[in-house]
């Protein structure tokens, strides 16, 4: 006879096993997701493969990226990577979240078909043959967790027992998935930590002090659309440059292919256009390259060619009208401040214009192409400027704008920059609300490309004062009017209170 009691038990076990059946289903997913992730990672470090996730960064960021999202972010989160931080966050949740549903709801065939269409149709940019590659593995993986980690023979035992094998099995499973959790929050975090003239310079020394003015490279600004761990890390031996479209001779060059070319060395100012008045988004520095000009000489220009496209290893393009690309002075660079550039700043190759922001000169450069019609620039498709040229102006340097430290009655300065796509002719500061102007002394830079620092003596009594400075170019008058930054460039006078004791 059966017993009621024991029937009723394992009553209650019949009506729990869907739900608990469900639960170790999405920690296995789980498991597998994370594996997928790591392989994943390792194949673009290694084989240079892209990387969904990343893919999907860039969809999210399509949205975060138009300039009414990104002034909101820039005043929430700062200037720095914060966004770009918080949008990867949210792209780690949905791409592992997603995978390990998608494998908890679907068998594995089913899955892995899911995730290589949602991809396919979702992730355009990475084309159909990866998309699939990734479902395979994802499947394969299912498939080995599953087996490994199931209890029992047709899975989690919904009647009787529970087996010592399906004990240790469950105990392998919750370790697994905490693995996984830690492998891919180390990961995260790991990420997360990780914007014709002549203009001929000397090349710094090696070794020796950098010139007045001029800015190290480690502290050179930084700004990228990329989370900066997922920054192109080109290899010298594996780069090259391809040059192709309308021109008479299509050529790939190899960094070495690139010292036919007579070298040029310019100390030029760049700015980022997402700078605020007084933001710290701008450098000075002294750049070694080539001539554009020479290089396009070197392939010829066919007459139907109106317009150069440039792409970077990161998937950035960008685009010049070719009459504006033949003047002299757009370069394309391969050092600063006398080395080779670094990962951050483009190496090996990057573009460098005179008086357009940072956006217009892209960086890690792999193809540039001669079209005879235009294609708009990654921040251009987000509504930002076309033109991208600089706006005039100026920022006080000392006091510092945060925690200034000025003693009455002792003679200081008032120090800062200007900059323009012009050579700046006057600088005037005010000291008391912009009631009345000084005019500051001008320190002549060595470049009409690089910014001008200037500097007004200045010997306070105690109180309260308002600084604030506005540069001119020849009849260009710095803007008063305050303007965020973007989709144009900052405008505005930089003012800020000082309390003098």
């Amino acid at each position: 006879m059966s017993n009621p009691e024991s029937n009723l038990q394992n009553g209650k076990q019949n009506k729990n096993a869907p739900a608990q059946h469900f639960w170790w289903r999405l920690l296995r997913a789980w498991i597998a997701a994370v594996l997928l992730s790591v392989i994943g990672y390792a194949a673009l470090v290694w084989a240079g493969l892209a990387y969904p996730p990343i893919a999907l960064f860039g969809v999210l960021t399509q949205a975060l990226g138009v300039p009414a999202v990104f002034q909101f972010l820039h005043k929430l989160l700062g200037l720095g990577q914060d966004a770009k931080l918080l949008a990867f966050s949210g792209v780690a949740v949905l791409w592992l979240g997603g995978l390990s549903l998608l494998g908890a709801v679907s068998v594995p065939w089913a899955a892995a078909g899911m995730l290589a269409l949602l991809c396919i149709v979702g992730l355009g940019s990475l084309g159909w043959w990866l998309p699939l590659l990734y479902g395979l593995v994802f499947w394969a993986l299912l498939e080995g967790v599953n087996r490994l980690l199931t209890f029992g023979p047709g899975g989690e035992r919904l009647q009787g027992v529970t087996t010592p094998t399906d004990t240790a099995r469950r105990l392998t499973t919750l370790g697994l998935a905490a693995g996984g959790a830690v492998v891919a929050g180390g990961g995260l975090s790991a990420l997360l930590k990780q914007g014709s003239a002549d203009t001929t310079a000397a090349a710094p020394v090696p070794g020796q002090p950098l010139p007045f003015g001029v800015t190290p490279v480690e502290q050179f600004y930084y700004v990228s659309k990329n989370l900066e761990a997922f920054d192109p890390r080109l290899s010298a031996e594996k780069w090259s440059l391809t040059v192709s479209g309308l021109v008479q001779t299509p050529k790939t060059y190899r960094l070495a292919d690139l010292k036919q070319f007579a070298p040029v060395t310019s100390e030029r100012t760049l700015s980022c256009i997402s700078n605020p008045v007084g933001g710290p988004l701008i450098s000075n520095g002294i750049w070694g390259g080539f001539r554009l000009t020479d290089l396009l000489r070197d392939v010829g220009i066919q007459k139907e060619a109106r317009f150069v496209l440039w792409k970077a290893a990161d998937g950035y393009t960008e685009s010049l009208p070719l009459g504006e690309a033949l003047d002299p002075e757009n370069l394309l660079i391969t050092q600063l401040n006398g080395e080779a550039l670094n990962a951050k700043h483009g190496f090996p190759l990057r573009v460098l214009i005179p008086g357009r922001y940072g956006m217009k000169q892209p960086r890690w450069i792999t193809n540039i192409t001669l079209s005879a019609e235009d294609q708009p620039g990654y921040w251009v498709k987000r509504d930002w400027s076309k033109a991208a040229r600089v706006e005039l102006m100026s920022r006080i340097d000392q006091p510092p704008e945060i925690d200034p430290v000025v003693k009455a009655g002792r003679q200081t300065f008032i120090r800062g920059v200007a900059f323009f796509s012009q050579p700046i002719t006057k600088v005037e500061v005010s000291t008391d609300g912009e009631k009345t102007w000084r005019e500051a002394e001008l320190v002549r830079p060595r470049s009409i490309y690089a910014w001008t620092p200037w500097q007004l003596a200045w010997t306070p009594e105690a109180g309260q004062y308002t600084l604030a400075v506005r540069a001119y170019s020849g009849d260009t008058v710095q803007k008063k009017a305050d303007k965020d930054a973007l989709p144009e460039g900052a405008t505005g006078y930089h003012r800020f209170e000082v309390k003098v004791s």
